[in-house]
């Protein structure tokens, strides 16, 4: 059989394998023996689905545990625990726990052919599962599988930390619903010239993000109260969370010669649909080296060749002359001044000059023409 090889070295073959066949040490005793193949996309161990159905827990205390290995190694790459749900008796929680690196099309895979595995065997209507918010990926392939975001929800760890966790459900009549990232992935290798880069916003990117809105520049012009370190922080741990089911996808800008972060550059979904919001800054070391006119020109082939926006508006405070002049370098068009729309930290407000982009590739037409 001929296996995918992902950029790790390992095929892209999931499976659990009994303790008897493997580990001596019967480490894995008390594990769900399941199978998955990513070629044909199927759950194949039937002796799977037949103790399914004969350790269907029956008690709120009940939990199996299934132990994910990656067959060429094998090696214990992550583990799923499912147990009934203490509040509604016809949903069942799954937690996850996957701690090794796996495509993003393998994940989505093993989750979606799991969880029909469980609504046959458990006879449930609904799965719930809690995830970290910054998660991401795991986050994303929930969705790919039709999971629906929930919410978050909080609670203090072991040590007294409060963690924050992105709630996600899936119903019986749902398995077989189609659903994407609200916005898709932006891939650094593609989004980039020979000055900057664009990906998503990260844990280390997160100085960067608040000095640049946090200097006395940025903080006369901008649209929100600065922001503290710690509320930075927090975005960026919902960044991956936010770029998959909304409200926004923040973009860190790199310096390709040094693998610095410059700046941020965000795209907000407004009404009407298929219309976006942008936001950009650059740290006042690097000003003046056109890199918000190169991530502007960047962010308009992502939101027009892979997001489908049809239009892309920005808008800045009167009197912000050097933001003006990025969004006419980058090709946007002056549409006007919307009297006292954009507030300022006094508590007064602002006019807006605002700006807009159309996707050039959409025909327009009035209707009746």
């Amino acid at each position: 059989m001929n296996s995918e090889i992902n950029s790790l070295g390992y095929e892209n073959n999931i499976q659990t394998i009994p303790e008897s066949h493997l580990f001596p040490e019967n480490k894995y005793k008390h594990g769900i023996p399941i199978i998955y193949h990513s070629e044909s996309d199927k759950i194949i161990d039937q002796s799977c689905e037949a103790r399914l159905s004969d350790d269907t827990p029956n008690k709120k205390s009940f939990t199996h545990k299934i132990f994910v290995i990656r067959k060429c190694k094998p090696e214990h790459i992550g583990d799923i625990f499912l147990r009934p749900s203490e509040n509604d008796d016809s949903s069942i929680i799954l937690n996850i726990n996957i701690h090794t690196p796996l495509g993003e099309k393998i994940k989505t895979g093993l989750f979606r052919k799991l969880s029909i595995l469980l609504f046959e065997k458990y006879k449930t209507l609904r799965i719930e599962t809690h995830i970290l918010i910054d998660h991401h990926k795991i986050i994303n392939s929930l969705i790919l599988s039709g999971y629906t975001f929930e919410g978050i929800s909080q609670k203090f760890n072991s040590n007294s930390e409060l963690e924050e966790f992105a709630v996600f459900s899936l119903l019986k009549n749902q398995t077989n619903t189609e659903k994407s990232l609200l916005f898709p992935a932006v891939d650094s290798n593609i989004y980039r010239d020979e000055k900057i880069a664009l990906r998503l916003a990260e844990p280390k990117d997160t100085f960067c993000i608040w000095l640049e809105q946090s200097n006395p520049e940025s903080s006369k012009w901008g649209l929100f109260e600065t922001a503290s370190l710690d509320e930075i922080k927090q975005k960026i741990r919902r960044c991956g969370l936010n770029s998959a089911v909304g409200p926004n996808i923040l973009l860190t800008i790199i310096e390709c010669s040094t693998g610095n972060a410059v700046g941020k550059i965000v795209i907000r979904n407004v009404v009407p649909p298929h219309v976006g919001d942008v936001g950009y800054g650059i740290l006042p070391e690097y000003r003046g080296l056109g890199y918000a006119v190169r991530a502007l020109n960047l962010l308009k082939k992502w939101a027009f060749n892979e997001a489908g926006y049809v239009r892309l508006e920005l808008g800045v405070k009167e009197g912000n002359i050097a933001s003006e002049r990025v969004a006419q370098k980058g090709g946007f068009k002056f549409e006007g001044v919307r009297p006292g729309r954009l507030k300022n930290h006094d508590g007064s407000y602002s006019n807006e000059m605002h700006y807009f982009f159309l996707n050039p590739n959409v025909s327009y037409r009035k209707i009746g023409d």
